[in-house]
């Protein structure tokens, strides 16, 4: 009897054994779950704030860079048109080698006949001028006088174009920071999902803690254990992606930016939700007043509108304050060697074919067009205000929501730890109260992103910053 206990015990020594050498094959935990470096060895990352990111991404953005060069192109391109007012100086100036010996043929009495000397030459007389370089410079100084109302047009039509462009510019401002927004919520979101995830990780550690003991106590069958095993990698896979999502949140960040991707940084905690709101008649007609892009399409109606006046003034001759000088050298005072001449100068396309006319009435068409895209520029603005304003009310309740769940799962977490002081709960049941306050607070952290970011979409949609 005594013997057969002692190979009993035996036995369930070395099958327990067995067991704890079996549970140490599992994978590994990861350093940051398993161990905690001291204080002083902690890498400090600088923590960034919403206000901070939207800085400094208004400052390198690189499609905001773009944006701010175009702005810059379009009013050179204005300052370049302005000088057309003023007068035009051209210098042509030619020397050149003569192929030919060009030559004149003054008659016999050309010049005169006198009665002193008579006929002046008097006989015909040939000028021919050898092959030789020969030199010719022509100045012409034109200021534009009829012209000036045209270019007035023009200028105004390429004002406005500007403005449309600085509009662009706002209007891609605006997008990166919601952006920049929205891409912050997103670090916000997975970080708060990976603190769950690591917080509910004891629970599981200590659900397979606990079937290893009772299974050396043969109080559980074997697939329990290995489902305790399953269960343990899942959350530490879980936990890895979770920690993938924000890496990858934080570098789509840090790209928004403009600077390099591999910056680290924390998040900062982010407000409770905003409960001040202004009706939606008021941010309608705000939108409407601030949108970049309304402005846009109804700066292109007024730029048509010049386009066409400036077509039309075509049909206004042109008329120059000129000064023409010419000059020749080496051709033997065949020709005058200086010629000055001030005046006015005209130049007038009586009949086109009707070309003018077309060209008129084409670009007011595109005036007529571009009134129609104020219209549905316009619809499209108060759809996408009306559509934030759901979108946000829907967030709104979700966070109620969450925020009620949050609730209970704190107040169920405090029931079990009066219970384990009085011994009448299990500490798996308490490390589950605890994933469950964990798992309740990653969804209100979420439920409180989701409606920031629909905060931020209404921003956008209203045209403020």
């Amino acid at each position: 009897m005594k013997r057969r206990t002692r190979t009993v015990c035996l036995a369930f020594t070395l099958g327990a054994l067995a067991l704890l050498a079996r549970g140490q094959t599992l994978a590994p935990l990861s350093p940051a779950l398993t161990l905690e470096q001291p204080a002083g060895q902690r890498p400090i990352i600088p923590e960034l704030t919403l206000e901070q990111a939207i800085e400094v991404a208004v400052a390198n953005n690189s499609s905001l860079k773009t944006a701010s060069l175009e702005t810059l192109r379009a009013a050179e391109d204005l300052a370049a048109n302005r000088t057309k007012r003023f007068a035009n100086t051209e210098i042509t100036a030619l020397g050149a080698q003569l192929v030919t010996k060009p030559s004149v043929t003054y008659p016999a009495g050309s010049l005169g006949v006198y009665s002193a000397t008579g006929p002046i030459p008097a006989t015909n007389q040939k000028v021919v001028i050898p092959r030789k370089p020969v030199g010719i410079v022509n100045v012409l100084v034109a200021q534009p006088l009829s012209t000036q109302y045209q270019l007035h047009l023009q200028l105004k039509a390429l004002a406005l174009g500007l403005e449309g462009t600085r509009q662009d510019q706002e209007k891609t401002r605006l997008e990166v920071v919601d952006q920049v927004r929205r891409a912050y919520y997103t670090v916000v979101e997975a970080q708060s999902a990976l603190d769950s995830l690591q917080a509910s990780f004891p629970c599981y550690r200590e659900s397979r803690r606990l079937a290893l003991v009772n299974r050396g106590k043969e109080t559980i069958l074997e697939s329990n254990l290995l489902n305790a095993d399953a269960q343990l990698l899942k959350i530490q896979n879980a936990i890895s992606d979770a920690s993938a999502g924000v890496a990858s949140a934080s570098e789509k960040l840090n790209d928004l930016m403009g600077r390099d991707v591999h910056t680290q940084f924390r998040v900062a905690a982010i407000g409770d939700a905003d409960k001040d709101l202004a009706r939606p008649e008021t941010m309608e007609a705000s939108a409407l007043r601030n949108r970049p892009d309304v402005k846009k399409a109804k700066f292109q109606v007024q730029q048509a509108n010049y386009d066409a006046r400036a077509k039309k003034a075509e049909y206004i001759p042109e008329v120059n304050l000129a000064f023409s000088y010419y000059t020749t050298a080496n051709f033997e005072n065949l020709f005058p060697s200086n010629v000055g001449t001030v005046g006015l100068s005209l130049k007038w396309e009586p009949w086109d074919w009707g070309r003018r006319r077309k060209e008129y009435e084409e670009k007011r068409v595109k005036e007529s067009q571009a009134k129609v895209g104020v219209d549905a520029t316009e619809r499209g603005v108060l759809m996408e205000v009306r559509n934030a304003c759901r979108q946000l009310e829907n967030t709104r309740r979700q966070l109620n929501l969450s925020d009620a769940n949050k609730h209970a799962a704190r107040q169920k977490l405090k029931e079990l730890q009066e219970q384990v002081k009085r011994e009448a709960a299990l500490s798996r049941d308490l490390f589950q109260a605890q994933s469950d306050l964990a798992s309740a607070d990653s969804q209100k952290q979420q439920a409180l992103t989701a409606f920031w970011k629909a905060r931020a979409d209404l921003k956008k949609a209203i045209g403020e910053e």
